[in-house]
């Protein structure tokens, strides 16, 4: 892979984790005005929190075209990478250190929601019926 390519990963995770930091951000707001009970800004920041999510699915889309793009080899090594592999060189490096970034946030992010999904939804929660 050229640095071209490793760069531009690195920018889509990057741009990822923009997002997710916006999610979360919005995710803290959204319990604390559970705990206040406080209904019109929950409906507010359910509304406002929808945009950021949108722009992760379009991310994940340009990261998968990315992707697909590049030759059999070239994806091969970004799933070792992936997997833990040990980056070879600064651009895998940039690009191992961001993505690992991305997913630390992400399964923040996730475990967040779970608990403010089951706090608002009880036993109807999406993860209550995941379980199932």
């Amino acid at each position: 892979m050229t640095r071209d390519d490793w760069l531009d990963l690195a920018v889509l995770e990057r741009k990822k984790y923009n997002q997710l930091s916006e999610v979360m951000d919005l995710s803290r707001q959204l319990g604390e005005a559970l705990d206040r009970n406080d209904q019109v800004t929950l409906r507010m920041l359910l509304s406002l929190r929808q945009d950021p999510i949108l722009r992760l699915e379009e991310l994940k889309g340009a990261s998968e075209a990315r992707r697909e793009s590049l030759s059999p080899e070239d994806r091969e090594r970004l799933a070792a990478l992936w997997a833990g592999a040990e980056p070879r060189g600064e651009d895998e490096q940039t690009y191992a250190s961001q993505a690992g970034s991305v997913r630390r946030l992400l399964e923040r992010v996730l475990e967040l929601d779970r608990r403010l999904n089951r706090r608002l939804a009880g036993g109807s929660s999406f993860y209550e019926k995941a379980a199932r």
